[in-house]
């Protein structure tokens, strides 16, 4: 129950993301920029401020927020009655790298050994 109240969470804000952007039009920066905000907005969500970061949330988040994207650019096409607009696969793969990069959280630092003191 843990780990699929942020997933649901995550999908949820994806779907809603899908709906609000799936009503513009697939031109110019806004693909990019959609992908941009709907990856950190499911990022946030299945990471919950922090709390569940790594390569696992990492993958959800990334999948979430590109199928939102892929979703919105399916009723961008008016639900497949005209042609798919392909900007909407680089906004997909914006969103995929944006909400995977901020889902699996900082990298670990490795401490450098130091020799022994003299």
């Amino acid at each position: 129950m843990k780990r699929i109240l942020p997933v649901l969470a995550g999908a949820a804000v994806a779907a809603f993301g899908a709906l609000i952007v799936g009503e513009y039009e697939f031109e110019g920066v806004i693909p990019v920029l959609a992908g941009l905000v709907l990856g950190v907005l499911v990022s946030e969500a299945v990471a919950l401020g922090g709390q569940w970061r790594g390569r696992v949330p990492a993958a959800v988040a990334g999948a979430l927020a590109a199928g939102g994207l892929v979703w919105a650019g399916w009723i961008d096409s008016g639900e497949g009655l005209e042609p798919y607009p392909a900007l909407a696969w680089l906004g997909a793969a914006v969103a995929a790298l944006t909400a995977g990069a901020r889902a699996r959280g900082p990298r670990a630092r490795r401490r450098r050994s130091s020799p022994p003191p003299a």
